[in-house]
C-alpha cells in the first residue's frame, strides 16, 4: 500500500512540475497617470455632484501565461496628486471649479485574464479582462473654520480592460505602453472631519447610485522569466 502511495505521490509531483515548467511569468513596471472620476446619483434638488482628480504614480502588473498565449493577470495603479475639479449639474445649469486638494488618490486594481497576440517575434499585444477592486479620495484643508481638514474616502468594486503593447529587446527585459480602464461601483465611504481642537468625526457616506471610473495611461520596463 505504502509503496503505491509513494508511487501515486512521485507522479502528482511529476505532473505538478510539468504544468509549473511551461508556465511563463512577465512582470511590467513603470510609471502610470490616471484620471479618476466620480459621479453621485441626483439628488431631491435635482443636482448631480462630480468630482475628479489628476494623478500620477506607479504601475505593477504581473501575469502567468498557463496555456498558449493565455493565462490570469493581477494589476496594481496606486497614483496620487492634489489637481481637482468638483461640479455639479442640473437639466438647466452646470457649474465646474478647479483647485488643488492637499492630496488626491486612486488606487486602482484588477484581476483577470488575458490573452496574448504575437503578431511579430519580441512584439505582444496583450487584452485582458479583469474585476477591479481599488479606493479613492481626497482631503483638503481649511483655516477660516473651526475644522481643520475634510477627508473624503471611497472603496470601489468593479470591472474593466487592460491593453499592453510590449516589444522584448532580449529574452528577458524589454519595453512596454498600454492602458486601463476601469469602472467602478462605491460599496462604502466615509467622510473624516477633524478639528482644530483635536477632535475627529467619521460620518458614512451613502455611496447608492454613485458611480467612478480609473483611466489610466502607462509605460516602463517589462521583464519575463
Amino acid at each position: 500500500m505504502k509503496k503505491y502511495l509513494c508511487i501515486l505521490f512521485l507522479l502528482s509531483v511529476c505532473a505538478i512540475g510539468s504544468v509549473f515548467a511551461k508556465v511563463s511569468l512577465t512582470l511590467d513596471v513603470g510609471p502610470i497617470y490616471t484620471h479618476f472620476s466620480h459621479r453621485s446619483d441626483t439628488n431631491s434638488a435635482g443636482r448631480t455632484h462630480t468630482w475628479a482628480t489628476h494623478t500620477g504614480g506607479l504601475n505593477v502588473l504581473l501575469r502567468a501565461e498557463f496555456a498558449k498565449n493565455f493565462g490570469v493577470y493581477g494589476m496594481a495603479n496606486f497614483a496620487f496628486g492634489n489637481r481637482m475639479v468638483t461640479g455639479f449639474n442640473t437639466k438647466t445649469h452646470c457649474e465646474r471649479d478647479k483647485w488643488d486638494a492637499s492630496l488626491s488618490y486612486a488606487i486602482d486594481s484588477q484581476f483577470g485574464f488575458f490573452y496574448v497576440f504575437k503578431p511579430k517575434t519580441n512584439l505582444e499585444l496583450m487584452l485582458g479582462l479583469g474585476i477591479g477592486i481599488g479606493g479613492s479620495g481626497y482631503n483638503y484643508n481649511r483655516t477660516n473654520t473651526g475644522d481643520r481638514y475634510h477627508r473624503y474616502h471611497y472603496t470601489n468594486i468593479g470591472g474593466g480592460i487592460n491593453f499592453d503593447v510590449s516589444y522584448m529587446f532580449t529574452k528577458l527585459i524589454g519595453i512596454y505602453g498600454g492602458l486601463s480602464d476601469t469602472l467602478y461601483a462605491p460599496i462604502s465611504g466615509t467622510q473624516t472631519t477633524k478639528y482644530k481642537d483635536g477632535k475627529k468625526e467619521d460620518v458614512p457616506i451613502n455611496p447608492a447610485g454613485k458611480i467612478a471610473n480609473a483611466f489610466s495611461l502607462k509605460a516602463g520596463i517589462q521583464f519575463k522569466f
